[in-house]
């Protein structure tokens, strides 16, 4: 698809008006539907219509319509104390999840919409009058359109509750981490690009030798910005059509200037390759986004861990939470066992570089955005250090032996550093040291897993 569709249908998804303008053409378009079939007296047959005359309808539709539009502005003033109590207590890029909540989205759609849908008829109903020319017009009550008018106000008393309640579950601090954690852990096993793409490949046996005695360009960026979406698909077309190698240098979510190179490319022949069209395959905007960017997700329960651990909050058990959806994502990734290799291929085992380049989102990678970034918050408090020291001894546990256990058993013996650097001389540094030497000899005894579990009660269960 291409990139910059590919960035208006996230702006779509992401912003707040596209349902609630959708609903509200929807009940424009329902008041005329309705009108039209009163007015061809084709409803006549329906036993539930509300049968009254001009001024009691026109009555009826003008307090329906005012009520509800009275009840909207209540419902976005909510809204966006919603959203300023969630950016100045969670943090600044959690806003486009609310923004996005799509429960807010279509009460406000209902509202809107039947504010609207009262006009709609409001402009077909008239009572009985003379033309100039003196010919008398009967009447027309649309009954029906009436009728729905009315459900339409209750279906909106029934949204206002429903929005009271759903407002005060979305700044609920552990639904936040929920359904961030949700998505980071259904994310990070379907990595950019992932291993369905069928991205070319050249017959060579690595990608430095396929490079060599080609013609070298470097293709700068044009715009200031967050990458927000590659096409990789159209890329991988322009390297068959125009035999082409490329290095892809900024991932979506990196920011990106008029001065870096955004990719470097490799070609066969002297011809002039149009730049604009590898370009175009890259769409960046003002803010990151988690569409190809799983990282994205991880950083942001990194700033909530960092809000709670301020001393301004001082909420260590927000900041467990998170973790607990890190060890989730963790185990998730450890258990699909996916490559850190930059040579992305198709499903098949195929040894032969891609024509592609792009480094990927390893193992080391999302540690440090779950660990190092938090470091130094974790540290100074004793709670979440040893419930952290106890997540990344499961997580090493799970991975087995090999380059994944070492790494975390690094970020492991670093926090464990630092914490005792934080508590130096508390009684705390003792009981963050006796957790660090009890991970360490669950590894050096090579024990049975439920036998660890059953003599070492915080490995697998509580902190």
């Amino acid at each position: 698809m291409h990139a910059k569709l590919i960035k208006l249908i996230n702006d779509i998804a992401s912003s707040y008006w596209f349902v609630p303008m959708c609903m509200v053409l929807g009940a424009m378009g329902l008041g005329l539907g309705l009108g039209w079939l009163d007015a061809n007296q084709a409803t006549g047959w329906l036993p539930w219509q509300i049968h009254a005359n001009a001024d009691d309808a026109r009555t009826l539709l003008s307090v329906v319509a005012t009520s509800v539009l009275g009840v909207a502005g209540v419902t976005f003033s909510i809204t966006v104390v919603a959203v300023s109590f969630a950016s100045s207590n969670y943090g600044p890029r959690l806003i486009n999840n609310f923004m996005g909540d799509k429960g807010s989205q279509y009460t406000l759609g209902t509202f809107i919409g039947t504010f609207v849908y009262c006009l709609t008829v409001l402009t077909n109903l008239h009572g009985p009058y003379t033309t100039e020319s003196g010919e008398q017009i009967d009447a027309f009550i649309p009954n029906l359109s009436l009728s729905v008018a009315l459900l339409l106000s209750l279906a909106s008393i029934y949204v206002l509750i429903y929005f009271i309640n759903h407002i005060t579950e979305i700044i609920n601090i552990e639904n936040i981490t929920a359904s961030i954690g949700h998505s980071l852990t259904n994310r990070i096993n379907k990595p950019f690009p992932n291993r369905g793409s069928h991205i070319p490949r050249i017959d060579e046996p690595d990608f430095q030798t396929a490079i060599h005695g080609r013609n070298m360009h470097s293709v700068k960026a044009e715009t200031i910005g967050y990458i927000q979406a590659i096409d990789l698909d159209r890329l991988s077309s322009l390297t068959q059509e125009q035999d082409l190698l490329i290095r892809i240098h900024y991932r979506p979510g990196d920011f990106t200037t008029t001065h870096d190179c955004l990719l470097s490319l490799w070609t066969g022949s002297d011809e002039d390759i149009s730049h604009d069209s590898l370009r175009e395959c890259f769409a960046t905007g003002q803010e990151r986004t988690e569409h190809q960017n799983v990282l994205f997700l991880a950083e942001q329960l990194s700033e909530v861990i960092a809000r709670a651990l301020s001393p301004g909050i001082n909420d260590p058990f927000t900041a467990i939470s998170c973790m607990n959806w890190f060890r989730t994502a963790l185990m998730e990734y450890l258990s699909d066992g996916y490559s850190t290799s930059t040579d992305h291929s198709d499903a098949n085992d195929d040894s032969r570089p891609a024509r592609i380049q792009l480094t990927p989102i390893d193992l080391s990678r999302l540690c440090a955005v779950m660990f190092d970034y938090t470091r130094q918050y974790v540290a100074a408090d004793r709670n979440t250090s040893l419930h952290t020291l106890a997540l990344i001894a499961e997580c090493a546990w799970h991975a087995g032996p090999g380059p994944s256990r070492t790494l975390l058993l690094m970020h492991l013996d670093k926090l464990h550093k630092s914490s005792l650097s934080c508590m130096a001389g508390n009684v705390e540094s003792q009981d963050i040291t006796r957790r660090y030497e009890e991970a360490l000899s669950i590894f050096s005894s090579k024990r049975d897993i439920n036998e660890v579990r059953a003599c070492a009660t915080w490995f697998g269960g509580s902190a």
